[in-house]
């Protein structure tokens, strides 16, 4: 009788797959809750970052209603000093400037001028602040600081928009404060560079008002000074009438 032909154990199978389970949960117990960490971690960041998101986004909307419904210069600097890192804050500080100076209020103006110029050196705006320092000093009567404000404008920002206004105001502060000469300078440099232009004609204007300003000044110093009136004597005081001679008395008769 032939051999039977030994029939494969059915647990051979199931020991193979036991092995394949028991590499699935070694592998699992070793990466599985490092990765399912780092899955959760990314999770939070993910949210975080949302949640941060929707946060600035409302904090800006929230700077920019509180800008628009802004009307003192007053309520702008308050906007400004409360979030001086919201998109909206260079704008808010610009306006409490600009509108200190409409209200000639020049010293609070030259403030927040310059408050802005050290907060936002780099803002599409900074030229207007800087600018807006040297107005203000000339505003204040501070003519010789306008004048250094003025041209230092100049030296860093020649080819400013504003630098046309920047030279008039130099010579303007430079004549206030009687150096003709200088201002002399400057408008005739600016008649010179760019002739039969709008800056050349408001250079000419400033230029003959310079000359009748100067020529007033010459006059006023080559009069000669008016002597004082001489001081009026005091009249004589009158004398006091003297006294009269008392009567002899009379003798008694004996």
């Amino acid at each position: 009788m032939a051999e039977q032909q030994k029939i494969p154990s059915p647990e051979a199978p199931q020991a193979a797959e036991s092995a394949d389970v028991q590499q699935f949960k070694g592998w699992i117990n070793e990466y599985g809750r490092p990765a399912a960490i780092g899955v959760a971690i990314a999770v939070v960041i993910l949210l975080g970052v949302n949640m941060w998101r929707s946060h600035k986004a409302n904090a800006a909307a929230a700077a920019a209603q509180a800008l628009f419904s802004a009307r003192t210069p007053e309520e702008f600097q308050m906007q400004a000093d409360q979030a001086p890192g919201a998109p909206t804050a260079p704008i808010a500080l610009a306006s409490a400037a600009a509108e200190y100076y409409n209200a000639n209020r020049f010293e609070e103006a030259l403030e927040s001028y310059r408050l802005f110029s050290s907060r936002y050196p780099d803002h599409m705006m900074a030229d207007n602040a800087r600018f807006g320092i040297a107005a203000s000093l000339e505003a204040l009567d501070r003519y010789a600081e306008a004048a250094e404000a003025y041209n230092l404008f100049l030296a860093d920002r020649p080819d400013s928009p504003l630098a046309t206004q920047a030279r008039l105001g130099a010579a303007r502060a430079l004549a206030a404060d009687g150096r003709y000469d200088d201002a002399r300078v400057v408008y005739e440099d600016m008649i010179a560079a760019a002739p039969g232009t709008e800056a050349a004609a408001q250079a000419e204007t400033g230029l003959l008002f310079l000359k009748k300003e100067q020529h007033s000044a010459e006059l006023a110093a080559a009069a000669p000074a008016e002597e004082p009136a001489p001081a009026e004597e005091p009249a004589p005081a009158e004398e006091a009438p003297a006294p009269e001679a008392e009567p002899p008395a009379e003798t008694p008769a004996e």
